[in-house]
Order: C-alpha cells, then structure tokens, then sequence
C-alpha cells in the first residue's frame, strides 16, 4: 500500500539578483572620456600616431618634425607650433602635453644622426622652447 503522501506547499525561494547597472551618463563621464581621447592633441601636425591608432592610445611621439632648410622658417614654424600646443593643452585639458612634447624634443635631439659638436634642439625646437617661454613668462 502506498503511504498517503501529503503534498507539501512549495516553498517558493528567491535568491537575490545580481544585476549589472551602468552608471547613467552625464556631462562629466562624457568629458572625461573626451579628455581621455585627446582629439586636439592627436591633430597637432607635429604628433606621429600609432599605426592603427585607437582613441585611448597614446601617440607613437609628441615632436615628429621635417626641417624646411631654412633657420628662420624653421624657428617661425617651432613658434607657430607653440601657439598650437598651448590651444591642444587647453582643449584637452592635458596639462602634461607641454612636458611630453619636451622629452620628445630632448629624445630628437639626441639621437639624431651628426657630429656631436652638431647636436641639440633643431631650430624648430628652438623656436617652439622660446615661444614656450615667452607664454609662461606672460602668464606670470
């Protein structure tokens, strides 16, 4: 004979969810991740990028010049170089811009092929360093 089976209530379990939720956007993350992406920086002529350059990757160098031949060309265009950095530092919001563009000129200068009597700045560096000089002393 078969035991009278009584049928129990079903406990009904719940387990608790875990859920992934997205932070909502606001104007803050948006520009964050703008700044992140350095768009002034990355469209500065004398930046080299990456091959296959993505958006949070950092540029392959900050100084990738072609001198003209001509000294005084060559300072004008360091001095209107200038004039664009300080416009992708403050668009970007990267005060280190300046400070990476400087460590790759110290770089070039370096290891640029010559005499060593003939090595230092080019004189699109030299005219990018003093137009450099010249804003921060303005601003001070």
């Amino acid at each position: 004979m078969v035991p009278n089976l009584k049928s129990k209530p079903s406990r009904h379990i719940t387990f608790p969810r875990l859920a992934y939720s997205a932070p909502a956007s606001s104007e803050v993350t948006i520009e964050e991740l703008r700044r992140l992406t350095l768009p002034a920086t990355k469209a500065l002529p004398f930046v080299k990028l990456r091959a296959n350059d993505q958006p949070l990757w950092q540029p392959e160098s900050y100084w990738c010049v072609r001198s003209t031949g001509k000294r005084d060309t060559d300072v004008q265009l360091g001095r209107s170089y200038a004039h664009k950095a300080i416009a992708a530092m403050k668009a970007d919001r990267n005060n280190r811009l300046i400070a990476q563009i400087v460590q790759d000129i110290i770089r070039e200068a370096v290891g640029r092929p010559g005499k060593k009597s003939a090595r230092g700045p080019s004189p699109i560096a030299v005219g990018f360093l003093n137009e450099i000089s010249l804003s921060v002393a303005a601003a001070s």
